[in-house]
């Protein structure tokens, strides 16, 4: 009995010192430190709302873009199809009574391309849209008060778009529908996220360590960098592990709606409803505890219109003093292309040529998120705890992931018993792919960030992600190339490149070096912004001269 009073005794303190620190702000930080920057610190609500915003919309990306969307897209523009010899006959259901030598074709267009290129081309769309809209609004978000609203209102219109994807596979007439409505929410999903990825920097130099380390050593000491180094690390890893503990909640409640259903085409489209109103739930949630700070005002004479367009081609004239940033750029123009296109080839692979079912992949799925919660949590404490820096964890993953279609090239040996052409294979490799693809989306952001100059997040976010977003268009339309004239296993050649290279290319990145290119750009700004006020006010000095002596 004592000894039970006693743990309990112990315990109490421990979970209000847990508490404390999860919930509670240091007062003293508003008299200390506050009055050293010109907004708000970041208080721990604002941190909670950030990471539960991730909880909830990263599960578009995971259970949706990844799984959901390609099986209710292709299956319905498997539907659609008709043979190839003659289009006027509708494609049977069962692949076995194609004739020999024919296949089934649907319109792209004014062209007409198997299934598995219709969805690979309709993501080439997303692209193309995504860059014209992010480009147009990112850098008006960094002016004013608008890229808190600006966010909500892609969130929202995501959400909104998602609930009426399935209309595709209730009216076989409008089955184009989907295939629209999926190209309207990627575009939405992708300018949603650049704010979201935007709001690391932000958050991090007006967090209470940050600034307190910025007065005590200086914004230039290797002990400011550090301290920002490791938060940073910890908001973008924290992000994405709340993305993969969402993905995963959100993966179970679809693995139980389909398990109890019939799990057709209809179910899946209302499985993405259910998508959409969980990332509405923690959008609003955000919506109530982030803070918008304020930025300078647009410059005069500036339209909201074509500023965005503007600034970035001016920032890309510059490009010559943030040769790292933009070097860095490069290699994630590469990689982001090789993540995006070999998670949706081992689907359309897994569905077209091992016909696996819808089960299968949601358990495939379950995998993946599971490993990349746990591969998330490795590569945080490597970073963290043994000193690991975040570019040699993306190179490393990159390696490592570049295993896996290298794996897959082992199906063209003839006589191979293995290289994708078993179902358990399919599990292992999402279990590689978890625990590779996480950390290297979060080390990657980490990176990046401490490249951006002060007064540039949204703008030069944008162009990461268009790095990113613009070359996804190149992989699925050589990957389509190559299905239409070889074999859909064929394109493992191609997305194994797009690991090593980018790998190669980091080893050459100068992290010092870019961090001082962006203080020295932030310096030249303000310089150039002080002699242009002093030139104004000295001709409206001179102006008044002259009409004082007339």
């Amino acid at each position: 009995m004592t000894n039970d009073s006693s743990d309990s005794t112990q315990l109490l303190p421990r979970l209000r010192k847990i508490r404390h620190r999860l919930f509670y702000d240091d007062p003293a930080d508003d008299t200390t430190l506050q009055p050293h920057v010109q907004e708000r610190l970041t208080k721990k609500s604002e941190l909670w709302a950030f990471f539960l915003f991730g909880f909830g919309y990263y599960t578009w990306a995971n259970v949706c873009a990844s799984l959901l969307l390609p099986i209710l897209v292709q299956g319905i523009a498997r539907g659609a199809a008709h043979l190839e010899s003659n289009p006027s006959i509708v494609c049977p259901e069962d692949d076995s009574d194609i004739p020999e030598g024919d296949r089934c074709l649907v319109h792209f267009g004014w062209i007409r391309v198997a299934p598995t290129s219709y969805v690979l081309l309709t993501n080439v769309v997303i692209v193309w849209c995504t860059i014209f809209v992010t480009l147009g609004v990112s850098a008006v978000a960094d002016h004013g008060r608008v890229s808190k609203k600006i966010m909500l209102f892609f969130c929202t219109s995501l959400s909104a778009t998602a609930c009426v994807i399935f209309l595709g596979a209730l009216e076989p007439d409008i089955w184009w529908f989907s295939g629209l409505t999926f190209v309207i929410a990627g575009v939405f999903y992708g300018a949603t996220l650049n704010f979201y990825d935007a709001m690391i920097p932000v958050i991090t130099r007006h967090h209470p360590d940050v600034v307190r380390a910025s007065i005590d050593f200086g914004e230039t000491s290797q002990e400011y960098l550090d301290v920002r180094t490791k938060l940073q690390t910890f908001l973008s890893g924290g992000a994405s592990g709340a993305g993969y503990a969402g993905s995963l909640v959100l993966t179970i409640i679809v693995a139980l709606v389909l398990m109890f259903t019939d799990a057709t085409l209809l179910i899946v489209g209302y499985c993405i409803i259910i998508v959409g109103v969980f990332n509405f739930f923690f959008m609003c949630i955000f919506a109530k505890y982030s803070v918008q700070r304020t930025f300078p005002p647009l410059p005069p004479g500036s339209h909201i219109a074509t500023y965005g367009f503007k600034r970035i081609a001016k920032t890309i004239r510059k490009a010559r003093r943030l040769k790292t940033l933009f070097y860095f750029l490069c290699t994630w123009f590469i990689l982001g292309d090789g993540l995006a296109a070999s998670s949706s080839m081992a689907i359309l692979i897994a569905q077209d040529q091992l016909k696996i079912g819808n089960s299968s992949l949601i358990i495939a799925a379950l995998i993946q998120l599971i490993t990349a919660g746990l591969g998330m949590i490795f590569w945080i404490w490597m970073q963290n705890t043994r000193g690991m820096a975040p570019i040699k964890v993306v190179i490393l993953n990159a390696v490592l992931f570049g295993l896996i279609p290298s794996y897959c090239l082992l199906s063209l040996i003839e006589g191979s018993p293995i290289g994708l052409l078993h179902e358990w294979e399919l599990y292992m490799l999402a279990a590689f792919f978890g625990l590779f693809s996480g950390a290297i989306y979060s080390s990657n952001r980490v990176v990046y960030a401490q490249f951006i100059p002060l007064g540039h997040e949204n703008e030069l976010f944008a162009l990461y992600e268009m790095s990113s977003v613009s070359s996804s268009w190149i992989a699925p339309l050589i990957c389509t190339a190559i299905i239409e004239r070889s074999s859909v296993r064929h394109t493992w050649w191609f997305l194994a490149s797009q690991f090593f290279i980018p790998a190669f290319m980091m080893i050459f990145i100068d992290v010092d070096k870019g961090r001082a290119d962006a203080a020295a750009f932030y310096e030249n700004e303000k310089q150039e912004k002080q002699e242009f006020t002093e030139q104004a006010a000295a001709k409206l000095i001179q102006d008044d001269m002259s009409k004082a002596v007339v």
